[in-house]
């Protein structure tokens, strides 16, 4: 993997303007963001942005609502929720042509190398681009296990204990006036405030215009706010190596993968010294650990790997010897236990790949099999993709009618849960083969099929005749629509389910 630090302007940008960095989360493949993304560069190239893009300050997009289209996904079947957003294309475009101009892109690169000075303080989890550069994903979650999980176990060489914590609600908790402090230094960053010269303000200012004026907050959802978040994280540092200097600890080390710490140290004083202040350090930037995944531990090794991933070792090879129903039984008893892990996509795909991709008849027990996918999916609202696709292959068996029925079934059972419109996403991606006219009525993302005049983003901010020329049904590739199946094939939905050797 190739890390946007280690790339040109020019590169970084081309990076950053790749459809899975514009909207790094799964979605059906007729979602297609690169003629968008392409047609909004083309709009503003060369132009001056407020006074030959926008109507006027006074109708700026930081004064219109819903100027970026925010997807609410159910994180655990009940009211937990997480918000990922698909920027508005111009306004996203904008601030990568911000970002990577060749000056800032410089400034930005050496404040990055300054911030990751510190040896003991590793950064896991900066942005990059796979060597084939069509796996990014892929290569991000082998970066996650080589660099944060692998390096974690190594450690117990060095060091007797490890604690864990992470940031409660991290990129929600974002001050974005912390973002020229984090490239610029807060003394530097207060005395140059509003000054667009300044690479800092100008990233706050763009992300002020997508987030309705609000200054908490960063969008999610993008390979390029992660990167943003990566600075200000990388700032914290940067605050914590200094604080760290002042007591005279130096006997550490640290691991961060995006808002996940590792803190490996020899002395449990020291060890409660460094949780203490990190936490200092991070209250002043708005954020705070989450106290539910924060504790200590002398076993390194073991808790270095996730409890559901150990679980997984274990029964994994039970789990595949047994019949499709007892294994999705087991699977399910399993997500009781480890609710919406990495594990469960895991066992899951390996349903699909072992059973379902082989299979050349109705499965028996077909009604029982379908039950218990669906108490899959409503406890755990992260297998949707994999669950829909085995429910896909399984339905290829039946009639029209009784296919139809188990649709109906699914999403009557699901309309207790608050924000399913990721469910309905997905269970489209089914029925659009069937009857592309399908209301589903949680998300205009999913309006955007049967209705090509409705609006996923709030353009009234443009002026007349860019508005005009920028068309939302971009993101709708009608080529994959004609060429679609009806059932998923694994490599539509199982980027999060590589295995890994320990």
């Amino acid at each position: 993997m190739k890390l946007v630090t280690n790339m040109s302007a020019e590169k970084a940008r081309d990076y950053f303007l790749k459809p899975e960095s514009y909207f790094n989360f799964d979605l059906p493949k007729y979602f297609d963001f690169k003629n968008v993304l392409d047609l909004s560069d083309s709009l503003i190239k060369n132009k001056d942005f407020m006074n030959a893009i926008v109507k006027s300050k006074k109708e700026s997009p930081k004064t219109k609502e819903n100027v970026d289209y925010v997807l609410i996904h159910n994180k655990d079947g009940k009211y937990a929720w997480r918000p990922f957003e698909l920027i508005h294309p111009i306004l996203y475009v904008k601030l990568v042509n911000d970002i990577c101009e060749k000056h800032n892109w410089s400034t930005i690169k050496k404040r990055i190398k300054k911030l990751h000075s510190n040896p003991r303080i590793i950064c896991c989890s900066m942005p990059g681009e796979s060597k084939n550069k069509k796996n990014d994903k892929k290569s991000t979650i082998l970066r996650w296990w080589n660099e944060y999980e692998q390096k974690s176990i190594s450690s117990s060489m060095e060091y007797l204990l490890m604690a864990n914590t992470d940031i409660s609600n991290c990129y929600p908790s974002i001050y974005t006036h912390t973002i020229p402090w984090a490239l610029h230094t807060e003394k530097v960053a207060k005395n140059i405030k509003g000054d667009t010269s300044y690479i800092g303000n100008i990233i706050d200012i763009d992300i002020e215009q997508m987030k309705y004026g609000q200054t908490n907050g960063i969008p999610q959802g993008s390979t390029l706010m992660d990167f943003i978040a990566e600075i200000v994280l990388g700032y914290c540092d940067e605050l914590l190596t200094e604080k760290l200097n002042e007591t005279n600890i130096s006997d550490y080390k640290i691991l961060r993968y995006r808002d996940d710490y590792r803190v490996f140290s020899n002395n449990s004083y020291e060890l409660d010294i460094i949780l203490k202040c990190l936490s200092e350090i991070l209250i002043k930037l708005n954020f705070k650990l989450n106290p539910t995944k924060t504790y200590n531990t002398r076993d390194v090794i073991i808790k270095s790997v996730k409890e559901d991933k150990i679980s997984r070792f274990i029964n994994q090879r039970n789990f595949e010897q047994l019949s499709l129903q007892k294994e999705l039984f087991l699977i399910d008893n399993f997500s009781k236990e480890y609710p919406n892990s990495g594990s469960l996509i895991v066992l899951l795909n390996n349903v699909f790949k072992n059973k379902i991709e082989i299979m050349k008849r109705r499965p028996n027990s077909y009604e029982q099999v379908i039950s218990i996918l669906i108490d899959i999916m409503y406890n755990n609202p992260r297998t949707y993709p994999i669950c829909i696709a085995i429910l896909s292959n399984i339905f290829k068996f039946l009639s029209k009618n009784v296919t139809e029925k188990y649709i109906d079934l699914i999403l009557k059972k699901f309309q207790s849960l608050p924000n399913t419109v990721y469910l309905e996403i997905w269970m489209q991606r089914i029925t659009i083969t069937i009857n592309r006219n399908r209301k589903f009525t949680n998300g205009s993302i999913c309006e955007k099929i049967y209705n090509p005049k409705i609006n996923i983003w709030n353009s009234e901010w443009l002026k007349d005749n860019i508005k005009k020329k920028f068309d939302e049904n971009l993101i709708i590739n009608e080529k994959e629509i004609d060429n679609i199946s009806f059932y998923l094939s694994r490599d539509e939905v199982d980027a999060f389910a590589i295995e890994y050797d320990i």
